[in-house]
């Protein structure tokens, strides 16, 4: 297939290491928006908004491809992907985002029966029965129509709750690219239930223990219903759904995007 990467060049995305771990699949690559795509047509966008999205509409009515990036949903350790690598730049164990479609498990990728999540090193904890307080983690408010989140979201769904619960209810804004002033892990700690659109701050509760309420059509990790077993499978799916930029740059997971 021709592929097209339009991941920016800026450090942190690593256009480089998309780059060249597509001609190790096999693939031919431009750095250019495909002007008259077909049904062999590879694109690869970060995230799919504004003109990415335009692109990528008109790629699949060709019957082409579409794979989109995003930061990992969580590293080793636990750790955030998205800010491990801002201001610094990635590593090659740093993790990306990468399904056909797109990310955020509004997407489809490969799911093996290799445990790759057991590499992440991530303990998880007993589920928490109780808690002082709800936790509300919006967005940022961009994307496409029918799936980003209302900028209004966190604060109509505060509103919402307030009327059912006599739990506090405290929004965590969203810290933009830059590491957040104040911890992810403290906002948890004594969190009863996280309410998310599709943010990420889902996973990491799910890790503690903490259930979690999704309000988006799709998520990462959606349907977990505070069992062990739904918890696992999906962390198994999602760990089939990032790679780290060694990974990428061997190829690897385009062969297996794409099979």
């Amino acid at each position: 297939m021709q592929a097209h990467c339009l991941i920016r060049e800026a450090p942190w995305y690593r256009r480089d290491v998309f780059v060249g771990g597509l001609k190790l699949a096999g693939h031919s690559v431009a750095t250019t928006a495909p002007q008259h795509p077909t049904k062999d047509t590879l694109l690869v966008i970060w995230n799919r908004y504004n003109e990415w999205h335009q692109h990528a509409l008109r790629v699949e009515a060709a019957g082409g491809v579409v794979l989109v990036a995003e930061n990992g949903y969580i590293g080793k350790g636990g750790t955030a992907p998205k800010f491990d690598v801002h201001p610094h730049g990635p590593k090659p164990d740093h993790y990306y985002a990468l399904a056909r479609g797109w990310h955020n498990g509004g997407g489809t990728w490969h799911v093996g029966h290799e445990d790759r999540w057991t590499r992440l090193g991530i303990e998880l904890k007993p589920w928490r029965t109780e808690g002082d307080y709800i936790l509300v983690c919006p967005n940022r408010s961009f994307g496409v129509p029918g799936r980003m989140m209302d900028f209004r979201w966190a604060d109509d769904v505060a509103a919402r709750l307030r009327k059912i619960t006599t739990l506090p209810v405290r929004i965590r804004a969203h810290p933009g690219n830059d590491a957040p002033k104040r911890p992810l892990e403290e906002d948890l700690k004594g969190a009863q239930t996280v309410v998310v659109w599709s943010s990420s701050c889902g996973v990491h509760a799910l890790v503690e223990g903490i259930p979690v309420v999704c309000e988006a059509p799709y998520w990462i990790c959606k349907g977990v219903d505070a069992t062990d077993e739904t918890r696992r499978a999906a962390l198994h799916a999602l760990a089939w759904a990032q790679w780290t930029c060694e990974e990428i740059a061997s190829g690897e997971p385009f062969k297996v995007l794409l099979k």
